[in-house]
């Protein structure tokens, strides 16, 4: 439908009150645009409308690909136009925009005091007195203690128990990190480890845990350690793509980069966990989800119950041996991580990892599933990070900048919304001055009617709208910049290399559109909107491919299939409706026949939009 608005403006409305009440009048605004007002395209989304073809678990966490990259990640639009994928943020600088100082911080700015910070910046600054208070309160034999504990960790849960048990334990260790005695690495494997013993202590009755070195002291390999390894790496065979994934040679790398690692880092410990056993049984979890697509990378153990407990540098390791010179780094933060943190990370080529500490437990649920011990939630986060370690770079980059020219279209509609509420918040103020010397039921009637006023409800509906659309698109931009793409790989041919580049990213951008169908929290864009984020971002993903409109019909039969080939948790009718309009309107810029034209776009979108990091979005002629 189109979408032609024009200014808001303030007019004049008379209100005819009962016969006892003058006839008086309030200013209102008067929407010409939006939803529910006269020139509003008047969108249904009553229902979640996104198909998947991995089935109801798949779509929950998605699955993962391994492409390999072209040698360039120019994109070229039309008329010879560049918009550059290079992200704006300075990739030297790791540090997030907008962080100040902090009671925990070091009074130094070098590179320890930066991964310091990096650790402990996301606690709340309220509390992070009392937590620099504890950490002053150690002492030096607590700190030896520590050493104690990184040297021989086969020792933490016998002969340092009962200081494992304690806050104290924590606070040591922190200490330790900040002082620069220990690494963020075996700081974030002790917080760990002491986490996953209390919970098990507190939650198992039959809870067992045991250390288990990599090497035994001569250096040499203990084989008994590293079959359990490769047993959750044969287990989890059926989730990596092709024939890279090599159990024996993934090993053998391990091997080799963990033979000088600290001892407390070059191990793992053993639990005894029965954790299906739980009150979680019969729904879906994050573990159960994790499993069904095979992810049981140094989680499962040999035994009934037995599950792994790996220092992070363990963890680090795989994912260099497997991903190699694409592997994204762990960052093991305390705290909750924000999207800006999630973007930055992914352009930057780290993900975070969240860790147990005293005051801050891990979430509950990841993704909106059960999550409910803290090796579930960190294998979650072990996923993400090996999910965005099989991409490469340059198409890392391309995703994000797309990503971030729909955060620019939100900050619009966002912007939007804040100044028609604002106006509205100022005649509901206005209104309430007029009537304020009636009667109170006079007022209230009067109030009644003022709210029913056609133009009111016209004002309501914008908003709505608005705040949907806001929604919409701030989920588009998660999804993308979160990395977890559409397919497990794509195949690169030299000859086609342009053509599959084109069809990988608009595929991804058409599959993070329209996931989740079944999550009740999950909001969709309106056809229109949809097809102002095409304009714009599908001439981003062009290259060096000149005829992409000879493309338009393969991707009308692929939409199609996508509504239509999976069984797992089929769409309504009507879901199949609004999942087809959305995702045609998103791919109109390569229908021949559209002459596509923006003076249909809301005013307050043409002028934010009229450039992007300051290159004008061409129209949307591809050829």
């Amino acid at each position: 439908m189109a979408y032609g608005p024009e200014l808001f403006m303030l007019c004049r409305v008379k209100i005819a009150m009962l016969n006892e009440i003058t006839n008086m009048e309030v200013r209102i605004m008067t929407p010409s645009c939006i939803i529910g007002a006269s020139g509003y395209p008047a969108s249904s989304r009553s229902e979640n409308t996104a198909p998947s073809r991995f089935g109801a678990i798949w779509r929950t966490i998605t699955g993962s690909f391994r492409c390999v990259s072209s040698t360039s990640d120019d994109t070229v639009l039309p008329g010879n136009q560049r918009y550059s994928a290079t992200p704006s943020t300075d990739l030297k600088d790791r540090d997030v925009k907008g962080t100040s100082s902090s009671p925990l911080d070091l009074p130094v700015t070098d590179d320890h005091a930066k991964a310091f910070k990096e650790v402990v910046r996301r606690i709340k600054t309220d509390q992070q007195p009392l937590i620099m208070e504890k950490v002053n309160a150690i002492t030096t034999p607590q700190l030896e203690q520590i050493a104690q504990c990184c040297r021989t960790p086969e020792q933490i849960t016998t002969e340092h128990l009962s200081f494992l048990k304690s806050d104290t334990f924590a606070y040591a260790a922190l200490r330790a990190f900040r002082e620069k005695k220990i690494s963020s690495n075996e700081f974030a494997t002790l917080v760990t480890l002491q986490g996953v013993y209390l919970e098990g202590m507190q939650e198992i009755d039959s809870f067992e845990i045991r250390h288990n070195k990599l090497f035994d002291d001569n250096g040499e390999v203990n084989e008994c350690a590293w079959e359990n390894i490769a047993y959750s790496l044969i287990r989890s065979r059926m989730f990596f793509p092709g024939y890279s994934y090599k159990v024996n040679s993934i090993i053998r790398k391990m091997q080799l980069l963990l033979k000088k690692a600290p001892a407390v880092e070059a191990g793992f410990w053993h639990c005894k966990f029965p954790i299906y056993k739980d009150k979680d049984q019969g729904q879906l979890t994050m573990q159960k989800a994790l499993s069904a697509v095979h992810f049981d990378v140094l989680f499962y153990s040999y035994g009934r119950d037995w599950m792994l407990c790996p220092s992070i540098t363990l963890r680090q390791a795989f994912i260099d041996s497997y991903c190699q010179e694409e592997a994204h780094k762990i960052n093991p933060v305390i705290g909750i991580s924000s999207p800006e943190d999630i973007r930055i990370g992914s352009l930057k080529g780290y993900r975070d990892m969240a860790i147990p500490f005293p005051g801050h437990p891990l979430p509950k649920t990841a993704d909106r599933l059960s999550a409910r011990w803290i090796l579930v939630f960190m294998q979650h986060d072990l996923y993400h990070a090996v999910r965005a370690s099989m991409l490469k770079n340059a198409d890392i980059h391309s995703i994000i900048a797309i990503a971030d020219v729909v955060r620019k279209i939100k900050a619009s509609f966002n912007n939007e919304y804040l100044r028609v509420k604002q106006l509205f918040k100022e005649q509901e103020e206005s209104l309430e001055r007029s009537i304020s010397d009636y009667p109170q039921k006079q007022q209230d009637r009067m109030r009644k009617k003022w709210q029913e006023h056609e133009k009111i409800v016209s004002v309501k509906n914008t908003l709505e709208y608005l705040k949907r659309t806001r929604k919409a698109l701030g989920q588009l931009a998660f999804n993308l910049v979160d990395l977890e793409t559409h397919e497990y790989e794509w195949r690169i041919f030299p000859d086609d290399y342009d053509k599959q580049r084109f069809d990988y990213h608009l595929s991804n951008i058409l599959f993070q559109l329209n996931r989740s169908p079944h999550d009740p929290c999950r909001e969709f864009l309106s056809e229109t909107e949809a097809g102002i984020v095409g304009q714009c971002v599908i001439p981003m993903i062009v290259g060096n491919f000149f005829n992409p409109r000879n493309l338009y019909s393969y991707f009308c039969w692929k939409i199609d299939k996508d509504v239509n080939s999976y069984s797992d948790e089929p769409l309504s009718e009507k879901q199949k409706k609004e999942y087809l309009a959305r995702s045609l309107k998103l791919i109109e810029p390569l229908k021949p026949s559209v002459k596509l034209d923006r003076s249909q776009w809301p005013p307050f979108l043409r002028d934010a939009m009229i450039d992007v990091n300051g290159v004008r979005i061409p129209n949307s002629e591809l050829d």
